[in-house]
């Protein structure tokens, strides 16, 4: 039974209503003895409504408290696990996120870098866009740069170019000009080329949708080239890229914020399934099943 605080003001409200009624009543009514009895009997039975629902309070409140410490055993258990479930699972794999929206908190990019290294992989570069999309000045400045003429198509040429140096592992004209105009923010961790990209997507803001103009010309861009591309986002996402991702054919997870969703990243790399994962309702299962079943059988087998 959850915690109401409304329930038990409206009942203390109602409690003394009652009673102030009751006074009046009774002042009125001073001589008649009945009166009397019949509200001394209403105070006694306030009393006792007001001491039990004090009671019941402090038995959800403890129960509460009993629930929180379950609960972070379970995180605590969950934190020790991870690292046995997951390692050595993507020693094969070299790995590049971007992360799509400024309202993501980096805290998620790291510990999505993290997990990833735990089990094993190689996280090549991680990159943050910030607001998009580019102020009129910012893109004028970026063609500038580029040495390019702006028309309808030139900015999705320039993120298919962009794509091309981070698989290529290269750090080209577009990259050192993006950032240069304070459209990214370039980390890059080992050289080399990725066979995998990530694309950190979601909103925390219903305005901050992105996901037609950057996330899904990335995705067409990295595709084109061969690589595996995955879209995952926070579960605490107020606009959720999920269905986009979903349908231009990229594996999803939608809780990448949680452990679970965490894991089923990496089983899904692993197993090279091309699926949807997490709560919302565009997930499949929670977890990738092709991996947990043979896992299952090379048990028996042993």
């Amino acid at each position: 039974m959850p915690l109401d605080f409304r329930y038990y003001i409206s009942s203390l409200a109602a409690i003394f209503l009652a009673l102030g009624i009751g006074i009046v009543i009774g002042g009125a009514l001073m001589n008649n003895d009945a009166m009397g009895r019949r509200q001394e009997q209403l105070i006694l039975n306030l009393e006792r409504e007001f001491d039990q629902l004090r009671a019941e309070k402090k038995a959800l409140q403890a129960g509460l408290a009993d629930r929180e410490v379950e609960l972070e055993v379970l995180r605590q258990f969950n934190r020790e696990v991870l690292p046995l479930m997951v390692n050595g699972l993507l020693t094969d794999r070299s790995i590049g996120i971007v992360k799509t929206n400024h309202t993501v908190p980096n805290t998620l990019k790291e510990d999505l870098i993290t997990i990833l290294e735990l089990a094993g992989a190689q996280v090549r570069r991680h990159i943050d866009f910030s607001l998009w999309p580019p102020s009129p000045t910012a893109h004028q400045a970026l063609a500038a740069h580029l040495g390019v003429r702006e028309d309808d198509s030139w900015f999705n040429q320039v993120l298919s170019a962009f794509i091309t140096e981070v698989v290529l592992g290269q750090e080209g004209a577009v990259l050192t000009s993006l950032q240069a105009n304070s459209l990214i923010q370039l980390n890059q961790v080992a050289a080399g080329p990725v066979d995998t990209l990530i694309l950190l997507g979601g909103s925390y803001e219903e305005k901050a949708d992105r996901v037609d103009q950057l996330d899904l010309v990335l995705a067409k861009a990295a595709k084109e080239k061969g690589v595996t591309v995955v879209g995952v986002e926070p579960l605490a996402a107020l606009k959720s890229y999920i269905s986009r991702y979903k349908n231009a054919g990229l594996v999803t997870i939608d809780n990448i914020d949680t452990l679970p969703g965490q894991v089923a990243l990496v089983l899904a790399l692993a197993a090279g399934e091309n699926g949807h994962y997490g709560v919302k309702n565009t997930a499949r299962s929670l977890l990738p099943k092709t991996f947990l079943t043979r896992s299952a059988r090379n048990g028996e087998g042993r």
